[in-house]
């Protein structure tokens, strides 16, 4: 409120500004106006309601203080703020250069339009105001017509007029603080206020048919004009019908006044007009588009990526704070709690989904743990081949390699999974399992089928759920696994890229795990001994890219190495 009083009398003093300099050059006997200064003043410091109200109250108090015809001109004065207000959002009055190009403008709608104005409001003929002296003198030289001279008069008096209203504006723009000028924009939040950017967007939402605030100002537009032209008509006629009877006048003297009559009126209501416009307008953008905007904006950046981005959208929507006292408040408090209970839901919903997830990834180390309690010699095998496969995964990604595959789903569902590649050895003899010499061939092709037999284990659960989700992936690990990139391998006999990338990456994991672990048939390797047996098979039975980015980062590879043998060794 205090600062809603702060406004409101320096918007008097524009208003008083306005009369005042406009009252002394009439005094002084200087041929200018100048009565816009205090127009685009709060125009441009207090927006466009401030700019229109000061300019329209500017020639309805000239009108009773002067001359009458004063009002008449109140349109013109409404068009010039709202140019002003236009203007000055785009950032035309920050520099001089900028404050130049305004001036043509201002002078065409003071000059031009007020020209056409004066012309019509004196019947066709020469105006009495302060370009009446050199429209007679144009008009003297007998080269010109009235309308062309009264035209002409008027452009070159107002480009020197709105010129020095130009200047006078910057002048008076530069004394006033900035931080006070900022305390003269006239606002009516009914919730945060938003920034520029977010008003932008609540004002040009694309929307499937016209805009709330376009309806309104069509509605409020058609209505008004409406009225104007059934009352201009009446008018006319009334007038015309008046003029007639008085003794001594013409038809077509009285249509002319009729005329003359007409602009008068359209005159006044133009201003009028402008004024309520901007005033519904205003109010429509403070309680209706502003917040509708705002809470389409905060509900259409809600997002459920993550549990983070969730909790941003609905504080962005709380700190809207809508006080409209209306449906519109009603509105924003239903869909507040709506979004706050969804939020919940969604909340309890992951961490639902956290613990399943939890637990099915429990439940598939407990089935590996299961297979590999049958087979004494792999100790803690599937835990270490799924700790290089997720090492792999992380190089080949930093390196941008197999971008196209590598999303951060498809690296989730192979981690997850690739404890399940040798779930197919539950159906393998424990006695070829645990044999402590080398199997013979027809032992070897039984042991082969443990990649078979997984592929048929993981298919069968998979037949259960409508998501297969991270089986596909264990089917590729379960079966491909022990294919070769020369298409030696087994089961299908597969090479290069025909082997699925997850069983490519398995395949490395798999025989480095093997080499540097202690069998009950074997020693282990060194590491490095290790890696050169993995380079040496690059080519041949590993894909030379994942050998490559395997070998290239040996550090890496030799401390999650020593972390596994340290930590599975307890």
């Amino acid at each position: 409120m205090k600062n809603r009083v702060k406004q409101i009398i320096f918007y008097c003093l524009f208003i008083f500004l306005n009369i005042s300099i406009n009252r002394l050059m009439g005094y002084i006997g200087v041929p200018l106006f100048l009565d816009n200064i205090g127009t685009l003043s709060a125009a441009i410091l207090g927006g466009y309601l401030p700019g229109v109200i000061v300019g329209y109250l500017t020639n309805i108090i000239n009108s009773t203080l002067t001359d009458l015809t004063n009002s008449y001109y109140a349109g013109i004065s409404v068009l010039i703020a709202v140019a002003g207000a236009f203007f000055a959002r785009r950032g035309y009055f920050t520099s001089f250069k900028k404050a130049l190009i305004t001036i043509p403008v201002f002078a065409v709608i003071g000059g031009g339009i007020g020209s056409i104005l004066t012309y019509c409001i004196y019947g066709f003929g020469v105006g009495e105001g302060i370009s009446a002296p050199f429209v007679r003198s144009l008009l003297e030289q007998g080269t010109l017509n009235v309308f062309w001279a009264q035209l002409i008069s008027d452009m070159i008096i107002d480009i020197i007029d709105k010129a020095l209203t130009v200047f006078g504006v910057l002048i008076l723009l530069r004394i006033i603080p900035e931080k006070f000028s900022k305390t003269l924009m006239l606002t009516d939040w009914k919730q945060t206020p938003l920034n520029l950017n977010e008003r932008i967007y609540a004002r040009e939402t694309k929307t499937r048919q016209l805009p709330l605030r376009t309806k309104i100002t069509l509605i409020i537009a058609v209505i008004m004009i409406f009225v104007a032209f059934v009352t201009t008509a009446i008018s006319y006629v009334l007038y015309v019908k008046s003029a007639l009877s008085v003794s001594g006048i013409s038809v077509v003297q009285a249509h002319m006044e009729g005329i003359s009559f007409i602009a008068k009126i359209l005159s006044l209501f133009m201003g009028f007009f402008i004024f309520i416009l901007t005033l519904c307008l205003w109010l429509t953008n403070y309680h209706l588009t502003y917040p509708i905007g705002a809470m389409s904006f905060a509900s259409e950046a809600f997002a459920y990526d993550s549990e983070e981005d969730i909790e941003i959208g609905l504080e962005r929507m709380k700190s809207l704070e809508i006080a409209t006292g209306d449906e519109i408040e009603n509105l924003y408090k239903s869909l507040t709690h709506t979004i706050s209970e969804t939020v919940d839901y969604i909340n309890d919903v992951q961490k639902k989904g956290d613990e399943i997830a939890h637990m099915q990834n429990g439940l598939i180390y407990i089935m590996a743990d299961l297979v590999e309690s049958r087979d004494k010699c792999t100790g803690d095998h599937v835990r270490k081949t799924a700790a290089y496969v997720k090492l792999i995964l992380q190089l080949l990604k930093e390196n941008h390699l197999f971008s196209d595959v590598l999303t951060d789903e498809y690296i989730k569902d192979v981690c997850s999974s690739a404890p399940l590649h040798d779930v197919g050895k539950i159906k393998v003899s424990d006695v070829i399992l645990n044999k402590p010499g080398k199997l013979t061939d027809q032992e070897f092709e039984i042991m082969k089928s443990h990649t078979l037999a997984g592929k048929e284990v993981i298919e069968s659960a998979m037949q259960l759920t409508t998501d297969p989700g991270y089986l596909k992936e264990a089917s590729n690990l379960a079966t491909y696994h022990h294919e070769k990139w020369n298409g030696t391998g087994y089961p299908m006999g597969l090479k290069g890229e025909e082997i699925p990338l997850s069983a490519r990456i398995m395949a490395v994991s798999d025989v480095f795990d093997a080499l540097v672990s202690k069998r009950s048939y074997k020693e282990p390797f060194s590491f490095d001994k290790a890696m050169d047996i993995i380079r040496e098979g690059a080519g041949s039975h590993f894909d030379p890219v994942i050998v490559d980015i395997f070998t290239k980062n040996q550090d890496r590879v030799k401390k999650l190495f020593e972390e596994n043998e340290k930590h599975f060794s307890i």
